[in-house]
């Protein structure tokens, strides 16, 4: 409503008094002005001037744009019942959807029920086909072919007989097409040719599943003018394993039948020609051609073909040897890339709309993928060196040495990363694994992305891959999740400089973001945890940055396979590999960004029913606060979000370091002591000390043999039966354990004359036939441990300095126990993620142990030094050093109340079988290991919540502000979800575009080839759009009938699944056990 504001004037340029007003304008438009209305003094006349006229600063909304998908808006919200079915979709029967159950079918149910008493059946009619038919005339000539000599029937073709095979009278028996005396004419699709060559040759013809000798001609009629003898070959449909006169080839179907095996079965060219041998011969009587060298060069020669050709290489001017870096690589759909599915004026949306054109990337490091230098090593280059996923060669080892050694500023938990980054070893390895770099949202490999590493995973190769991923793309943001994230970013601009300057970013045209994955973040300190967490970074919605482990998995597969391969032929067969993941990535978009069709429901209808839940939980939160404390709040969160660092608010002030504020560290204390001595000696008058081993030297010594005596008695624990070298090492420890001794008793006597005289009674009152003590048994007799009156020898200072010895000593044990407890919940995660197998359990389970052992340790020496300060100081004076019990001992992930839906969303679009899906996901949240317990003191020691207003206040501040950060990063979530299903639409039809301009071929060919380039630009085109229109109608409905669909879907496959694993799981109340 407009607001007005009158005051009687005159008006200009007139005798007559009129009143006038100003209507102040409030609406929202491009312009803005004030209305002045003028009306003369009698109300008859009246005119309106506009003054203050300017033009007005309006939002840009991205559904401003100029674009046909601005307004269009994929799954809409109706709230119609979409958290109530959500809600109630873990509960009840399995097998009920609407109300009532699914019909049974005992066909469906019990299948195998079925079959069983048919197995005769079965079998008789599999050894029906060993003898002859029923009938007598030949499927060619009509006549009876039980008068010829010889009969056959092909393997392929059908169970006819005819008039010319081996039919030897009582059995089939194999031979080969050549022996039947049938040449096989090319260039004329079998058919005969008018003027064929005069030679008959030989040909190996490897066609699925039987490798077949053939006899065949070349065409030498006027056809054969136009095409060669490698082009007869090819257009027969056979690839010649040579160039110069070949003697094998391979069948087009069965190249593309091993490409796919091998890509989604791991299916070796060793596996292949072995398993068509086994069907051409089982027995071996007859000798098989081995061609495992020859398929192996075909099958690399095809599937690079079938790269360039997808590509569009062949409609190019510039050819196939014209292709770029990374011409080759299929590119993600949902990612922003400008010209492609980006609209336009993107760059113009108002600041709190740009994260929605933000780049997201992943980066790791796979050791799983070595490679062995081999004896017999030649020359092997890949075919198309950096044109697909693999970074061009020539540059990044010219960029590799100048490589001499990098800085590390570890302050972090020492994770593998960080630890093997130069240490890994490398003997006889090529390349110790690949780096690589992945979109982090879709899982797709970027171009140019992956690279070899030659000795762990350096910063020098990491910052190479990641910048050639990252060549050409223009975003206003750009984020990346690396899982030592917090490290590798500190000196990233100084080296960036080091690199080509072809790949360096320009960063003042771009912000950089940096984060740790979810789940590699428990392995971090809690400070750094809260500091570079993707749950606290805007814009990047619910993204895990696990995505790139997720595309581990899958290709780890390859790392056997590879592992003795020559250079260009592993590199050929990465990029073949990585090839197919992404392109399989791509045509289940309709899966993993939020559609109901045979699976679950998917990403979109998780976010928005976890947005609402957060809204509302954000709600009641905030609702109880007052605005000045609001306020406050807000500053210091927008304070972090500009500048990190800036108090974290998502975190207790007290405790943003992992080092406990009780007391300092044990060296801190040492060097005090020191430097307290040397102040007591040079204030002596003559300067004279006790001992040249001062006070405080003489008590580490002690505790250090302590530490000894632990460690000798854990070696015994750990290891029952000893070997003869463990016993030998035993000894060695126990010598030097009493070389020390000895020398520690000496200055015993000086500082601690009363611990002499409880030896002395000690030796006295044990049993002189027992065998003395070992070395580890024997009690050392610290002040601590002397009784109350045997301590009155002792200097206070002494007892004084033990005591902070110990005090120090308790500060650094919390510190370890807390990075151990991280450690052993990382391990975990990983185990739980990526261990498969015996042989990785067992070695996983070694770790396990040795880590469950460390931290057992650490807790026992926590409660000796306990017991210790209480010895000298007493139990009041020693309150803040809690007891550690068992239970104390455990981690605190940091688990957000969201956890579960960011679970599901990782695993939506995973092409893994889920063995036990509907039994994890049946878990609550907050049963296991997992759940929401109350928070350990270890945690909070020196820092947790307190009981008084102030601690009561923060710990409200912090739910308020993790409350508001899950409630944005879900909301930008389904914002992000959104956007991405209009620009795979837009990548669609740009896609489909390109394509139908390439119907006008850009270099000269023969025509026939030039129809069969426009044939295939118009197929691709017409897949582009087809895929397309599915999307589209798949996207365009309310969000309450994708989760009633998908919910009907589940609890079929639940059905079916129940019916498949009930066999091998047994479900009991809070755990899986296999059978």
């Amino acid at each position: 409503m407009a607001s007005f504001n009158r005051s009687p004037t005159r008006a200009p340029n007139t005798r007559k008094h009129i009143k006038s007003y100003i209507e102040y304008e409030s609406r929202a438009g491009d312009l803005t002005s004030d209305a002045a209305f003028h009306s003369s003094q009698d109300g008859r006349r009246k005119r309106i001037d506009a003054i203050n006229v300017q033009s007005k600063k309006r939002k840009v909304l991205p559904s401003d744009l100029d674009d046909s998908l601005s307004g269009w808006v994929p799954l809409r919200d109706d709230n119609t019942g979409l958290n109530d079915d959500f809600d109630n979709s873990d509960e009840g029967d399995d097998n009920e959807t609407t109300g009532a159950k699914r019909k049974r079918y005992v066909s469906s149910d019990e299948p195998m029920r079925l079959w069983r008493p048919l197995a005769d059946l079965f079998l008789d009619e599999l050894l029906r086909h060993e003898g002859a038919p029923a009938g007598t005339t030949c499927a060619c000539c009509a006549k009876d072919w039980t008068l010829s000599p010889r009969k056959f029937r092909c393997r392929d073709c059908g169970v006819f007989v005819q008039c010319h095979a081996c039919w030897t009278g009582k059995f089939w028996s194999g031979t080969a097409l050549c022996k039947l005396d049938y040449v096989f004419q090319l260039g004329h699709g079998g058919f005969a040719c008018p003027r064929p060559a005069p030679a008959i040759r030989e040909m190996v013809v490897m066609d699925f599943p039987v490798i077949h000798t053939v006899k065949f001609r070349y065409c030498a009629c006027d056809l054969s003018d136009t095409a060669n003898n490698l082009q007869q070959l090819l257009r027969n449909g056979w690839y010649p394993a040579t160039t110069i006169d070949p003697g094998t080839c391979a069948t087009i179907q069965t190249l593309r039948t091993f490409r796919l095996q091998n890509a989604v079965g791991n299916l070796t060219v060793h596996d292949l020609v072995r398993i068509m041998e086994r069907c051409t011969d089982a027995t071996r009587v007859n000798a098989i051609p081995d061609r495992y060298k020859g398929f192996g060069r075909m099958s690399r020669q095809f599937t690079f073909l079938k790269r360039l050709q997808r590509a569009g290489r062949a409609h190019d001017e510039r050819g196939a040897l014209g292709t770029k870096g990374g011409e080759c690589a299929v590119l993600c759909w949902a990612c922003p890339q400008d010209g492609m599915n980006l609209p336009e004026g993107w760059r113009d949306v108002s600041p709190e709309f740009q994260f929605l054109y933000m780049l997201i990337v992943a980066m790791d490091a796979n050791f799983h993928m070595r490679h062995r230098l081999r004896a017999n090593e030649r020359e092997d280059p890949p075919l198309g060196d950096g044109w697909a996923y693999m970074v061009e060669e020539a540059p990044y080892h010219e960029h590799l040495r100048s490589y001499v050694g990098e800085e590390d500023v570890s302050t972090c938990v020492a994770f593998q990363a960080l630890l093997q980054k130069d240490t890994r070893s490398t003997t006889g390895l090529r390349s110790s694994g690949v780096g690589g770099v992945v979109c982090a949202r879709h899982e797709s490999v970027r171009p140019q992305g992956v690279g070899d590493l030659q000795k762990g995973e350096r910063y020098s190769n990491m910052d190479y891959i990641v910048l050639s991923a990252l060549l050409g793309i223009l975003a206003l943001f750009l984020a990346i999740s690396y899982d030592i994230a917090c490290q590798w970013r500190i000196y990233f601009p100084t080296r960036m400089q080091k690199v080509p300057e072809r790949l360096r970013l320009d960063l003042t045209k771009m912000t950089l973001l940096f984060a740790l994955p979810v789940w590699h973040a428990a392995a971090h300190e809690r400070s750094c945890q809260a500091q570079n967490s993707l749950t606290y970074t805007k814009g990047v919605g619910r993204t895990d940055g696990e995505g790139i482990e997720r595309m581990w998995s899958r290709f780890n597969t390859l790392g056997w396979a590879s592992r003795e391969m020559l250079r260009g032929g592993r590199s050929d067969a990465i990029d073949d590999r990585l090839d197919h993941h992404n392109w399989e990535k791509k045509t289940l978009l309709w899966l993993i960004l939020g559609l109901t069709g045979t699976s679950l429901p998917h990403k979109l209808v998780v976010a928005i029913e976890e947005r609402d839940r957060q809204i509302a939980g954000f709600e009641q939160v905030d609702g109880s606060l007052d605005e000045d404390l609001r306020s406050e709040w807000q500053a210091m969160v927008d304070a972090w979000v500009a500048d990190r660092d800036q108090p974290n608010p998502y975190v207790a002030s007290k405790i943003e370091s992992d080092i406990c504020i009780l007391g300092m560290s044990e060296a801190t204390i040492r060097k005090q002591l020191a430097k307290e001595e040397l102040e007591e000696v040079a204030a002596e008058t003559n300067g004279k000390k006790l001992h040249s081993t001062s006070m405080s030297a003489f008590l580490v010594m002690g505790m250090q043999l302590e530490n000894q005596q632990s460690r000798i008695r854990r070696e015994l624990k750990q290891r029952p039966l000893l070997l003869v070298d463990q016993m030998e090492r035993i000894s060695q420890m126990r010598r030097a354990l009493l070389v020390k001794l000895a020398k520690f008793r000496r200055l015993q006597a000086v500082y601690m004359p009363g611990a002499v005289e409880e030896m002395m009674e000690e030796d006295d009152a044990r049993d002189s036939e027992l065998p003395a003590p070992e070395a580890e048994e024997v009690r050392l007799y610290l002040p601590s441990g002397l009784p109350a009156g045997r301590r009155a020898g002792c200097s206070e200072r002494l007892l004084e300095r033990e005591a902070r010895l110990r005090e120090g000593q308790l500060s650094d044990g919390i510190s370890k126990l807390r990075r151990a407890l991280l450690s052993r919940t990382h391990l975990w995660d990983w185990k739980d993620m990526r261990v498969r197998g015996q042989r990785a359990g067992t070695r996983s389970a070694v770790l396990s142990q040795r880590i469950e052992n460390n931290i057992q340790d650490i807790a026992k020496k926590y409660r000796s030094n306990r017991e210790a300060l209480i010895a000298l100081r007493g139990a009041e004076d020693c309150s803040e050093w809690k007891v550690s019990r068992d239970e104390d001992i455990r981690g605190d992930e940091m688990d957000e109340v969201d956890m579960g839906a960011r679970r599901k969303l990782g695993r939506i679009g995973s092409t893994t079988r889920e063995r036990y899906r509907s039994k994890v996901a049946g878990r609550k949240e907050g049963s296991g290991r997992r759940g929401k317990k109350q928070m350990s003191w270890i945690w909070t020691s020196g820092g947790g919540p307190g009981e008084d207003e102030e601690d009561l206040r923060e710990a409200v501040r912090i739910e308020w502000s993790r409350a508001q950060a899950r409630r944005d990063r879900w909301t930008e979530e389904v914002m992000l979800l959104r956007e991405e299903m209009k620009r795979v639409l837009r990548f669609l039809n740009s896609r489909a575009i390109w394509w139908e301009q390439r119907l006008v071929v850009g270099r000269e060919v023969r025509e026939d080839v030039r129809a069969g380039l426009r044939a295939y630009a118009s197929r691709q085109a017409s897949i582009a759009r087809a895929i397309a229109r599915q999307f589209r109608s798949m996207w365009d409905t309310a969000a309450s009938e994708v989760v009633r669909a998908a919910l009907e879907e589940e609890a079929m496959l639940d059905i079916t699944a129940g019916e498949e694993e009930g066999r091998e799981i047994r479900e009991e109340p809070g755990d899986i056990e296999f059978l």
